[in-house]
């Protein structure tokens, strides 16, 4: 009976002294996380995460890329009175104002990362309609493929090589591979645009076929989100415009069309091909935005068009000045003056190789070169 007692005891004081045991091994256990923990270190991350500028000086929402800010001023706003309203940068970064030193720069913003070990420079430009369009500079827009767009100071063309691009998915073409590409043969300066309508891939995903890509460049802006889904929908037309009342498209183009048999559906083989010059005012409100491809002729929104009649086309080797006039169809022109002050326009111009190139319809081959555009508006009004 004293045996089993001591035992008994025996096997408890074991019992407590493992949980002491695992007691202390908790403690340890918690001492040392706490020791091993050190504080975060500084945010080495100096970026713009967002920015909004004082009301009734811009168009439209200022665009952000990698290290430049672009605003686009109202109709005689000075920009240099612009100011910051808001600005998000990452954690712990602070940001500081440096005045211009470049003509075309507003002002810099630099923004330093938590830890001060690095800064970045953001400039903040200006968009302004440019009086001639010389298609002198170009660049690369995509991190995946090596077509160009031109660029026109801080306003960007857009063109159907952004489709291209995801349709032949191939990041080994040059960008003289593309329907839109830069020529040296020019009216004046190094450089003109050429657009050349090309084989397509045919059938890529879906139902979707594409023979033949027509070339377009154009104003606006695109969806590659639905450039395979919905081609169509993917071309957004348009950008803000309030210089004056649009009055004449003036330029210099070559075309020639191709030679092989013409694309697309239930049409005659000996059908000409014809490239598409024009230029669209339209109306915005809270339905529209953007002109597409499937309503840019016919939209309720749209004020005037400016368009190069195919039958005046010529075909030669050398350059022939275009000279369109705008037509409005029974608008009141005052209440323009006064809307166009309110930014509720959007302006487009269109050049394409095949007219009907949006419908994967054309010769292959057919060409169109264009230098030296210019819009012609009126400002008495203002």
């Amino acid at each position: 009976m004293y045996i089993c007692f001591r035992f008994i005891i025996y096997i408890m004081n074991i019992i407590k002294n493992m949980k002491l045991f695992r007691r202390i091994m908790l403690a340890l256990a918690t001492i040392c996380c706490f020791s091993c923990i050190k504080e975060e270190a500084p945010n080495d991350e100096a970026d713009i995460l967002s920015i909004s500028f004082c009301d009734g000086m811009l168009r439209k929402k200022a665009e952000m890329g990698n290290d430049y800010i672009i605003v686009f001023p109202k109709k005689n706003a000075d920009p240099k009175s612009l100011r910051i309203k808001t600005i998000e940068l990452t954690a712990g970064a602070t940001f500081q104002i440096i005045d211009r030193q470049e003509s075309d720069t507003l002002f810099f913003i630099d923004v330093t990362s938590e830890s001060y070990r690095y800064t970045k420079r953001y400039s903040v430009t200006a968009s302004y309609f440019p009086a001639v369009f010389d298609f002198e500079t170009w660049e690369t827009p995509s991190k995946s493929y090596l077509y160009e767009n031109p660029k026109e100071a801080s306003l960007q063309w857009f063109s159907s090589n952004n489709g291209a691009a995801l349709a032949w998915n191939s990041q080994s073409k040059r960008a003289e591979d593309y329907p839109v590409r830069k020529t040296s043969k020019a009216v004046s300066g190094n450089t003109a645009v050429e657009l050349k309508t090309l084989e397509g891939p045919g059938k890529i995903t879906g139902n979707l076929n594409i023979p033949c890509l027509s070339a377009s460049l154009y104003l606006g802006g695109f969806n590659a989100m639905t450039g395979l889904s919905n081609p169509l929908k993917s071309t957004k037309f348009g950008i803000p415009f309030d210089e004056g009342k649009p009055e004449r498209l003036t330029g210099y183009y070559i075309y020639s069309e191709g030679n092989g048999e013409y694309i697309g559906d239930n049409v005659a083989e000996t059908i000409s091909d014809r490239c598409a010059i024009y230029a669209v005012l339209f109306k915005i409100d809270e339905y529209t935005q953007f002109l597409y491809g499937d309503n840019i002729d016919t939209a309720r929104n749209i004020v005037a068009k400016a368009e190069l009649d195919p039958a005046d086309i010529v075909q030669t080797d050398s350059f022939s000045r275009f000279d369109i006039q705008f037509e409005y169809d029974t608008y009141p022109i005052p209440f323009l003056f006064t809307e166009l002050r309110e930014n509720l326009y959007r302006l487009t111009v269109v050049f394409a190789s095949s007219r009907n190139g949006h419908l994967y319809e054309g010769r292959i081959g057919s060409t169109l070169i264009i230098d030296n555009v210019k819009l012609e508006y009126d400002e008495e009004e203002y």
